[in-house]
């Protein structure tokens, strides 16, 4: 906290009024459940991201992204969506949704760091979006109720940005603390907590990162969600009635010529993910760690076999963890970088995985990473007087 309160002084020499610490979110199971409106099991991430704010005597927005030393600027009278503004245009739509719904704001200056900044992608994107929105309400609007900002936040990325983002990575950014992962129905928008264990000790989730290049998944998850988009849709008017989730597997497969194999096959995906989230979160409450690794190797299977969204160091990691005695499951999550997974060890395990890294190295070339998972704070809102 420190470090962000000089960054925005030396920046702007002016102490801010706020700092807004946002966690990032980890997908454990679910990542594709909103294609068919079904579940998904998220927790708070290892990092956050601080935003700072100060407000201005003028109409004029300043930004500084501090890891990258990364400075824009905009006026609050002439918000246009800029494409070489990148991640400044996240904060004109912020500004342009409160507008738009009657909260007008003056001139403001902000600044962003904190270890999420390392990551990249919608869930970076999202948690500067709610950020923003949550910093400006504090000093502007105090009388919007906080949970109007993911809305706006997502309103931001999605209609201003035109980007694909997820409504319910806001909504856990604004619930999720270090005690509970949240089961998250997609439909209802409504959420359950599962308390993370601390009495058991004898199994570690380990997040391991592969190191791939940022790049190197991107292309195809797109692909494969434009895909989904597309097949759900078509699924809709197959079967027109009752919740989409609750759709069989046998009625799915028995949908001669009204759906191709391709959308067959992913919509099968899709809705086994969504179910195997929901039953992972049963498991987890009754502590049984033993049946929740077999989901998620289930998963994981199901994303190599079926979805064919993984790719040659993530199989291998995977395969490698669910080859050695004491490994409950092992898959691969959505944390905001490219190539995690999350693998279930026993204790005594540990070194015998660890071990197979140098060997992963010399045969990929990337040195990866792991720790295990120790998530951070839930999202926090701190005043400061001048």
């Amino acid at each position: 906290m420190k470090q962000i309160l000089e960054l925005h002084e030396l920046e702007y020499e002016d102490k801010p009024s706020k700092v807004v610490t946002v966690p990032g979110i980890v997908t454990f199971l679910g990542e594709f459940a909103d294609y068919c409106k079904g579940f998904t099991l998220c927790g708070a991430a290892t990092t956050s991201l601080e935003v700072a704010i100060s407000p201005r005597s003028d109409q004029s927005v300043r930004l500084f992204m501090a890891p990258m030393k990364d400075r824009k600027r905009f006026n609050i009278q002439n918000i246009k969506y800029r494409r070489e503004d990148r991640w400044a245009n996240i904060i004109k739509g912020v500004v342009s949704i409160l507008h738009a719904r009657g909260f007008s704001t003056g001139g403001f200056n902000l600044t962003f760091s904190g270890g999420l900044l390392a990551k990249d992608g919608s869930m970076v994107d999202s948690a500067i979006a709610l950020g923003s929105a949550i910093a400006l309400r504090e000093i502007f609007h105090p009388e919007l109720n906080l949970d109007d900002c993911p809305a706006i936040g997502y309103s931001a990325i999605s209609s201003f940005v035109s980007e694909e983002c997820r409504l319910i990575t806001f909504l856990a950014m604004l619930q999720v603390n270090r005690d509970s992962l949240l089961l998250f129905d997609v439909h209802h928008l409504t959420s359950e907590r599962i308390p993370l264990s601390k009495d058991d000790s004898s199994y570690i989730p380990m997040i391991v990162e592969s190191k791939i290049s940022p790049h190197a998944l991107r292309e195809e998850l797109a692909i494969r969600r434009k895909e989904s988009k597309a097949a759900f849709e078509k699924f809709r008017e197959v079967f027109p009635g009752g919740l989409v989730r609750d759709i069989s597997e046998q009625e799915v497969k028995e949908s001669v010529n009204l759906l191709s194999e391709e959308e067959k096959r992913i919509c099968l995906y899709v809705l086994s993910e969504s179910r195997l989230a929901r039953e992972g979160a049963r498991l987890l409450a009754q502590k049984d760690m033993v049946m929740y690794g077999k989901v998620l190797s289930r998963v994981q299977a199901g994303l190599r076999d079926v979805f064919e969204v993984t790719c040659p160091e993530i199989d291998w990691l995977t395969k490698r963890a669910t080859e050695i005695n004491g490994c409950l499951g092992a898959t691969m999550i959505t944390t905001g970088s490219s190539g995690t997974i999350l693998v279930l060890l026993s204790r005594d395990s540990l070194d015998l995985y660890t071990a197979r890294m140098e060997e992963y190295e010399h045969i990929f070339g990337f040195r990866p990473t792991w720790s295990a998972y120790k998530p951070v704070e839930g999202l926090k809102i701190d005043s400061y007087t001048k």
